[in-house]
C-alpha cells in the first residue's frame, strides 16, 4: 500500500512533464500564423510592446516578445513553421534597435521567398529599406525634436507603407511611443484583421 502511495505521484510528474514538453509543439500547428514583437535595447525599454503582447495573448494570438538580438532565432523559427504548417501570415512589431531587427527579419524572409502581411516599427533608429515582401507597414516616427526616423521603399516595393509623425505631440518621445494606448488599439486591431488571411 506504502509502495502505490508513493508511485502515484512519480507518474502523476511524468505525465505533467510530457504535457509540458509537448504543449508547445502542439500550441504552434494551431496558431493563426506568426507574430513577433522586438524589444529595443537592453530589454529595459519597450515595455509597451509587453503589453500589446499580453494584449494579443489573450485575444488569442500567439505573440512572442523577444529582445532585438534574438531576430535571427525569430527568422530561423518562422522559415521553419512555413515549412511544417505551410503558408501563414507574418505579424513583425519592433521599437528603436527592434523596430531595425523586424527590417532585417523581412529581409531574411524575402530570400525565403515568404511575405510579411503587417510590420509596425516604433522610433526605428537606423531603419533599412523595407523590403518588397512587405505587404503593409506603419512606422510611427518623429520628424523633429525626436529620436525615429521614416522608413523608405525598398527596390521592388509595391505594398502599404505609412510614415506617421509624433514630433508635435509633446507628451510623445522616443521612450514612451509604443506605450501610446490609442496605437495599441490599431496595432491589436490591424494583427487581427491581417491574420484572418493566409501568408503567401
Amino acid at each position: 500500500m506504502t509502495s502505490s502511495v508513493f508511485r502515484l505521484p512519480g507518474i502523476l510528474m511524468l505525465l505533467a512533464s510530457i504535457v509540458v514538453v509537448f504543449a508547445p509543439i502542439a500550441e504552434a500547428g494551431k496558431s493563426r500564423g506568426d507574430v513577433y514583437l522586438l524589444r529595443g535595447f537592453g530589454d529595459v525599454f519597450s515595455r509597451g510592446l509587453d503589453e500589446i503582447g499580453i494584449k494579443l495573448n489573450r485575444s488569442g494570438i500567439d505573440a512572442q516578445v523577444i529582445g532585438h538580438s534574438q531576430w535571427q532565432t525569430a527568422l530561423k523559427t518562422i522559415v521553419a513553421n512555413r515549412n511544417r504548417y505551410g503558408k501563414r501570415p507574418v505579424v513583425l512589431i519592433g521599437h528603436s534597435l527592434g523596430a531595425n531587427a523586424a527590417i532585417r527579419i523581412a529581409r531574411g524572409l524575402k530570400r525565403e521567398k515568404i511575405r510579411v502581411s503587417y510590420m509596425v516599427t516604433f522610433a526605428a533608429t537606423d531603419p533599412s529599406p523595407v523590403p518588397s515582401n512587405v505587404r503593409k507597414a506603419t512606422n510611427y516616427y518623429f520628424a523633429k525634436d525626436g529620436w525615429g526616423e521614416p522608413l523608405r521603399r525598398g527596390y521592388g516595393f509595391r505594398g502599404r507603407l505609412r510614415n506617421i509623425d509624433f514630433s508635435k505631440d509633446k507628451k510623445v518621445g522616443h521612450f514612451n511611443i509604443d506605450e501610446q494606448p490609442k496605437l495599441h488599439r490599431q496595432v491589436i486591431a490591424n494583427t487581427h484583421r491581417h491574420l484572418r488571411y493566409r501568408g503567401s
